[in-house]
């Protein structure tokens, strides 16, 4: 995403703002950007736009479909793995904040690593990080196949995709002020139904349910909070869930205010939702437990299954496949703006940066779809089986743009050091944010490395499985041995960028010209009765 703020002063952690979340070249006359033109039309988003987009991100396949998978270690296994990595998560806000107040920028993140810590391992992460949005497309689109199988099992894994990726080409292609406000308003709703299901779980443990049963905390009791009797394979079940919660909790780069609620976002989505669907379900349940498509039910349909609860159980699988189609959408929207970052840093083919008479990067858009088709594995290999291959490559993808983003960090303050810049240089300022990039490049490095831990046992090393682990790897090396070769070819630093050469300035004016334009032109706009609400909430 890029963000531009309205205010660059100290202050500005306190301020709305006006945004772009498109990839747009820097330019030289700011007036471009408030006139009626392609590049206008990417000014499209306001501050609760933001904050809910970035809510909606959140609420996927990950918090009530695929979570069933690392219950099956026990709810307590779940909880603290979630946990430790809810931990990771907080601490990534912590520094990225400093350098995207500064720095708010095209390119976001990738740029930073290129700034600050090799023009290379930018590159890399910036096809790293377009490969993530991509997998997580593919990871949505085969989740819808595990909700439509609650209606019809013999249903084709097909006519989902296909139907998810039609949808998704007739989203993109809207103006991205009608994308803001649709994603609002479903996020919106997303919101209503994860916290509906938090209450359904809280009425029905005590008792409020057609059989009256109070089962409160059995599962926790009977069959118990881990699976494993053992000290080791507890602490396998915490790392299985750890690894999950690198999938699952996906944090998005957004402005102060959102920063500062990412932890309560955390822990009402991610630790709440382990907390509660270790109640709905035990870990032995034989739906988690299956071999097939049912491995990766809710825990809450099942629940509402067991208690016999009718139409319910419907109505949430409808919602999921709203808040799925949601996800899908905003992962795309991503995707194919980073694609288009990257080719108007001549970091893609150019061909990527044709856009149509409104601005849009069509085809970035229709490399994006073409590339989610790779969902349609499920067809040969089945979901329940390429849903596990995709969260294992998001997860190598993400745990390495995390590792390289607190590397970018770490340098930028040795930059800021080295130049004589205190942190008053900073509009917004982290809560221990070196401690917080230290910690992210542990946790992150450690996951990475020990993702695949089990293919290393007698007889359990799987080519697939192998591949979509650490695959992520190797394409990222790839990348950066490449774009060094052509670095050299260019004399340009072979060995990262010295503290004292990072470049602080660049930019900086032409963000306050643009900001202060941005502001003048909102502060001239007309906003609805509902809009100045949900400005002043968000």
């Amino acid at each position: 995403m890029s963000i531009a703020m309205k205010d660059m002063s100290s202050d500005a952690s306190s301020t709305k703002a006006d945004i772009t979340v498109d990839s747009i070249s820097p330019v030289n006359n700011v007036n471009q950007l408030v006139t009626d033109t392609p590049v206008a039309n990417h000014r499209g988003l306001r501050m609760r736009h933001l904050q809910l987009i970035a809510i909606s991100g959140a609420i996927g396949s990950s918090v009530f479909i695929s979570i069933g998978g690392p219950l099956k270690e026990g709810p307590l296994a779940l909880l603290i793995g979630v946990s430790i990595w809810a931990t990771v998560v907080w601490a990534i806000s912590n520094f990225l904040v400093e350098m995207s107040t500064l720095l708010p920028v095209d390119g976001g993140f990738i740029l930073y690593a290129s700034r600050f810590l090799d023009p290379a391992l930018g590159f890399a992460l910036g096809w790293n990080y377009f490969i993530t949005q991509v997998a997580l497309i593919c990871s949505e689109l085969t989740a819808f196949n595990v909700l439509v199988e609650y209606w019809d099992p013999n249903l084709n894994p097909a006519v989902c995709i296909s139907a998810g990726l039609v949808g998704l080409l007739c989203v993109q292609v809207i103006n991205v002020r009608v994308y803001g406000e649709t994603e609002f308003w479903i996020s919106i709703f997303k919101v209503f139904m994860i916290v509906g299901m938090f209450i359904f779980t809280f009425i029905t443990m005590v008792g409020g349910n057609p059989l009256h049963d109070r089962y409160g905390f059995r599962f926790w009791r009977d069959p118990g909070p881990f699976a494993s009797s053992t000290a080791t394979g507890r602490a396998y079940g915490i790392w299985h869930a750890l690894q999950w919660g690198a999938y699952g909790i996906n944090p998005r780069r957004v402005l102060p205010k959102a920063f500062r609620s990412t932890i309560y976002r955390i822990l009402a989505f991610y630790v709440g939702g382990a907390f509660f669907v270790g109640i709905n379900a035990p870990y032995n349940d034989p739906h988690l437990l299956s071999a097939k498509s049912n491995a990766a039910r809710s825990p809450y349909v099942i629940n509402m299954n067991r208690l016999n609860i009718p139409i319910l159980p419907s109505i949430l699988t409808a919602g999921l496949l709203l808040s799925l189609f949601s996800s899908a959408s905003s992962m795309a929207f991503a995707a194919s703006r980073t694609l288009y970052s990257l080719g108007l840093q001549r970091q893609a083919p150019r061909i990527v940066t044709r856009t149509n008479k409104f601005g849009l990067p069509y085809v970035c858009v229709l490399v994006t779809l073409l590339l989610s088709c790779i969902s349609y594995l499920a067809v040969s290999s089945g979901t329940s089986q390429v849903l596990s291959w995709l969260i294992n490559l998001t997860t190598a993808t993400q745990l390495l743009t995390w590792m390289v983003v607190a590397g970018s960090y770490i340098r930028f303050r040795a930059g800021m050091k080295a130049q004589g810049l205190g942190r008053d240089f900073l509009p917004a300022k982290g809560t221990f944010p070196q401690t917080s990039a230290w910690y992210t490049l542990f946790w992150s490095t450690l996951a990475l490395i020990f993702s695949g831990y089990t293919f290393f046992g007698p007889g359990e090393f799987d080519i697939p499985d192998f591949f979509f682990t650490y695959g992520a790897v190797f394409i990222f090396i790839v990348c950066y041995v490449g774009w060094k070769f052509k670095g050299a070819r260019h004399h340009q630093q072979l060995f990262g960028i010295p503290a004292k050469d990072m470049d602080f300035q660049s930019d900086l004016a032409e963000i306050e010209e643009l900001t202060v334009v941005a502001e003048e032109k909102r502060e001239g706009q007309q906003l609805s009765v509902i809009q100045r609400v949900t400005d002043r909430i968000f």
